[in-house]
């Protein structure tokens, strides 16, 4: 029936229109009255009678909404038709593959939670367990295995080739203290994901948001490290100047003063046995590290140079405030931006 209608009223548009613009074409079938008043009349009135009737016999909103939403009575029974029986509808639940691991959900590791990840900005913060502390800058993790810690540097306990240095068992012992046995998240650097000896770079924070990284710098367990870029870089500066600033760790002038190239046992007290008066001979030179100050606390380099690796604002009282480096003498030296 409404099939029927919609026909009649799309051929009804179709007079109209053509009699309007040629009423000739109506002469025999109107006997004469071929006018265009005529014709407007007579097919402008059922025009909008089939027009009422098709919007009178089209399904009503709240049928098709009863069969959108799965109600037992469809518009096919309400017209006496009856209805085929349809195969229950099983929703399937979507496998999200984790991008990282390549596992499906179902084979996800149940002791996570979401990884902080800068590549997707986005925040799963799977956690790893802190299974082994290699030094202080240095850890193993559970899945992983050996991370090595974003922006610090802590003196070196390790290496076979040099001796331990300043500070460098106290950094080890800090960091088993903060994260010996405890469950961690990681932030990546989507720029550098390993190292040269392919170990993992990442920041670390702990369950509880202790951000380690931060922690070692900001109580003098490590320097800021600057030789690679890296997000955090300026933060971790700050973190630095503020540690030297209050001398503490590391910074302080009965450890390292700084200087954490010296071995440890240059940080032991001065011998109580009397001293040769022989002439003192010249000592090995020692080569500090940029950005590091020697046992004065001056740090070598132009102010250009030091201003690369965010330090400067000396000021009149600080080793390294010189006439020099204070080129417009207005009492800061080596002005950061």
């Amino acid at each position: 029936m409404l099939n029927m209608l919609v026909l009649l009223f799309v051929i009804s548009v179709g007079s109209l229109v053509v009699g309007l613009i040629r009423p000739q074409v109506f002469r025999r079938i109107l006997l004469g009255r071929a006018t265009r008043k005529y014709i407007g009349i007579l097919f402008g009135g059922s025009t909008l009678l089939l027009f009422i009737l098709v919007g009178a016999s089209a399904p009503q909103e709240a049928d098709i909404a009863s069969v959108e939403t799965g109600d037992t009575v469809t518009i096919a029974e309400e017209q006496g038709i009856p209805a085929t029986e349809s195969e229950p509808v099983v929703e399937e639940t979507p496998i999200n593959v984790n991008p990282e691991y390549g596992m499906e959900n179902s084979q996800k590791p149940q002791d996570t939670a979401p990884v902080v990840d800068n590549d997707t900005g986005t925040q799963n913060r799977k956690l790893f367990k802190v299974t082994n502390i290699v030094d202080g800058d240095t850890i193993k993790i559970s899945e992983l295995g050996t991370l090595r810690l974003i922006g610090i540097d802590t003196p070196e306990i390790r290496d076979p080739r040099k001796p331990v240095q300043c500070f460098g068992k106290e950094a080890s012992n800090k960091a088993k203290e903060l994260l010996s046995g405890k469950r961690v998240y990681l932030e990546f650097d989507p720029a550098n994901r390993t190292d040269k000896y392919e170990r993992t770079l990442a920041y670390v924070y702990r369950e509880d948001g202790l951000f380690y990284n931060a922690e070692m710098i900001k109580q003098g367990y490590a320097h800021s490290y600057v030789s690679f870029p890296h997000p955090k870089l300026e933060e971790f500066n700050q973190y630095q100047r503020e540690a030297r600033r209050d001398s503490r760790g590391l910074w302080a002038n009965n450890t390292c003063n700084g200087n954490t190239t010296q071995a440890a046992s240059d940080q032991s007290k001065p011998s109580s046995a009397p001293q040769p008066s022989a002439t003192p001979s010249t000592p090995p030179a020692v080569t500090i590290p940029a950005g590091v100050p020697d046992a004065s606390g001056y740090i070598e380099g132009s102010c250009a140079s030091l201003k690369a690796l965010g330090i400067g604002n000396f000021k009149p009282g600080d080793p390294n405030y010189t006439a020099k480096r204070d080129g417009d003498d207005d009492g800061i030296a080596c002005e950061l931006d």
